[in-house]
């Protein structure tokens, strides 16, 4: 009996075959090297300068009363009271950093991450670059 498979078919057949086998050894490192983003730059901080410490932990504290008087206006449960504590808790944790003697920069930067928490996560992608632009706007000199 006689093959039915032609020999420009085998070949047609090894070279899928060696493509499927390229494309899978690529993609997956694709997806590795894409899974070790620090997602957007969210928590990049700017080399400075920034305030002093000092200075630095009279102005977070001021916006931290400020947030507090905020929380006031709105109603507890909804969206905009859910973004404000996240707001609340950055704040109070650039506060507590500065408190331990930590520099703005670092402090700043132990901010940030927790806008990768799950307690930030409802937040949107837009609301944390704004916050993040508004602490660092406030914390330079």
């Amino acid at each position: 009996m006689k093959s039915s498979v032609s020999p420009f078919s085998n070949l047609k057949l090894t070279f899928v075959g060696f493509l499927l086998a390229g494309l899978c050894w690529l993609i997956p490192t694709q997806s590795h090297a894409q899974s070790g983003t620090t997602g957007y730059g969210l928590y990049d901080v700017p080399a400075g300068p920034y305030a002093t410490p000092a200075v630095a932990l009279g102005r977070i504290e001021a916006q931290v009363l400020l947030i507090k008087n905020q929380f006031e206006n709105l109603s507890q449960g909804s969206q905009d009271f859910k973004d404000l504590s996240v707001k609340y808790q950055f704040y109070t944790i650039i506060y507590d950093q500065l408190k331990a003697g930590k520099t703005t920069k670092e402090s700043l930067e132990a901010g940030l991450k927790f806008f990768g928490t799950d307690a930030a996560s409802d937040l949107t992608k837009t609301k944390k670059e704004a916050y993040k632009q508004e602490a660092i706007t406030l914390l330079k000199p």
